[in-house]
């Protein structure tokens, strides 16, 4: 008899070990599929394979995942939860995806304005997770800790729309949409860029713009491989139309750096992310307005604007690409190459691709190539698109940069950031 209920309990835990293994197994399949997509910087298809499978995952990595995505999708508070939780029981997740999610802490931390929180994570980062790091990660934290580090006892920036505001964008001589923006009694055209991860403009225009100037010696990459040192800059209050913006933090470059003697252009200042998104929603019509609405536009279809740290991705065609309303064209990347080889290598001939931005101009190997996107219905045809052949960074994963090229054959572009997405109409 003994033996016999020995066998049973045998079976009983054989079988819950068993059923352990599976779960875990499942979960591990599922969050590995996941985790994939987050690596290519994809958050689409991450959010979409978490609403799919999202149920087999264990609390830890479900928590981690939504962390993550959260973030993506501009929910800070709710990825913040999330972050927290899992920060406080370190213990239950492994060290490289505590690594990355102090990655995300800061990052959630910067799109709030927290710059201490956001150094104390970058802290954590160069203290404890190095191990993770390439030697231009390192670089990269190093510089973001000085960033940081210099603004933590600044305050965060605050926005008052005191209603609608419509003003009316100026094409400059580089065809970039400005918008006029005020500060210090003075007035000047800023380009609009969605690009930007941080508002830029030059020494002589901070001087002249009032901002108070914070050394930080930030070392800044240029597409010719070089590096130029830029200060921080506050702009303690910014006027746009019917909006006020207060402590609005600037890159503060040398003032060649923005210049481009070749065709006689110099870049006053650029309007970037954080300026941008604390907005909420933008409109922006075929013929040059610039409308911040009182009311948000009803929108029910699934979001197809993600955040990558301060970068904006779109959605097309089942296919992230960053979006870039400063770029004049938009251009193919490395990605795109890869998966349409062979008929580009059949149709296309090789040639030269420059491509020019802060610090000077390079040239790439490349294409241009015709192709047709199907966007809200729409066919949008582009011709002589550039196509690099190689990446342009290490860390390259999106398919390319979308730009005005495809924005201008739409009468009206919405963009909305409570809601996360990008509406051409």
């Amino acid at each position: 008899m003994n033996k016999i209920i020995q066998h049973i309990k045998f079976v009983i835990l054989s079988t819950t070990t068993l059923l352990v293994l599976s779960c875990s197994s499942n979960s591990d399949l599922v969050f590995n599929e996941i985790n994939q997509q987050f690596k290519e910087d994809n958050y689409f298809k991450a959010r979409d394979l978490y609403l799919e499978k999202g149920r087999q995952l264990s609390k830890p990595l479900r928590y981690y995942t939504e962390a993550l995505i959260y973030n993506a999708f501009n929910q800070l508070k709710e990825a913040e939860k999330r972050i927290d939780y899992l920060t406080e029981r370190q213990h239950l997740i492994h060290d490289s995806l505590l690594y990355r999610l102090y990655t995300i802490k800061s990052d959630n931390a910067i799109k709030q304005y927290q710059y201490k929180t956001a150094k104390e994570a970058t802290e954590t980062i160069l203290d404890n997770f190095k191990i993770y790091l390439t030697e231009k990660e390192l670089s990269d934290y190093e510089n973001s800790f000085k960033i940081w580090s210099a603004l933590e006892a600044i305050p965060s920036q605050s926005i008052d729309i005191k209603g609608s505001t419509i003003i009316k964008m100026q094409k400059d001589k580089a065809g970039l949409n400005n918008l006029k923006i005020s500060a210090n009694n003075d007035t000047l055209n800023f380009i609009f860029d969605t690009g930007a991860n941080l508002s830029t403009t030059s020494v002589s225009v901070a001087n002249r713009l009032g901002m108070k100037i914070i050394p930080a010696d930030i070392k800044v990459g240029t597409i010719t491989g070089g590096e130029i040192t830029a200060q921080l800059g506050i702009c303690s209050r910014l006027l746009m139309g019917n909006i006020e913006l207060n402590n609005v933090v600037f890159l503060v470059m040398p003032d060649e750096a923005l210049s481009f003697p070749q065709i006689d252009y110099h870049i006053t200042g650029i309007l970037g992310f954080p300026v941008i998104e604390a907005l909420k929603e933008i409109q922006i019509t075929q013929n040059g307005e610039f409308i911040v609405p009182e009311t948000e536009t009803a929108y029910t279809d699934k979001s197809n604007m993600a955040m990558n740290g301060l970068t904006p991705l779109i959605c097309l065609d089942n296919r992230h690409f960053t979006f870039d309303t400063g770029a004049d064209l938009t251009m193919f990347y490395h990605r795109f190459y890869v998966e349409n080889k062979e008929e580009i290598d059949t149709k296309y001939q090789q040639e030269k691709i420059g491509f020019g931005g802060a610090g000077g101009s390079k040239e790439f190997d490349g294409f241009k190539i015709n192709h047709t996107f199907n966007i809200f219905d729409k066919e949008v045809k582009l011709e002589q698109i550039s196509l690099l052949k190689e990446k342009i960074k290490e860390n390259e994963t999106v398919y390319g940069n979308i730009g005005q090229d495809i924005i201008k054959q739409f009468e009206k572009m919405t963009i909305n950031f409570n809601h996360m997405f990008i509406l051409f109409e």
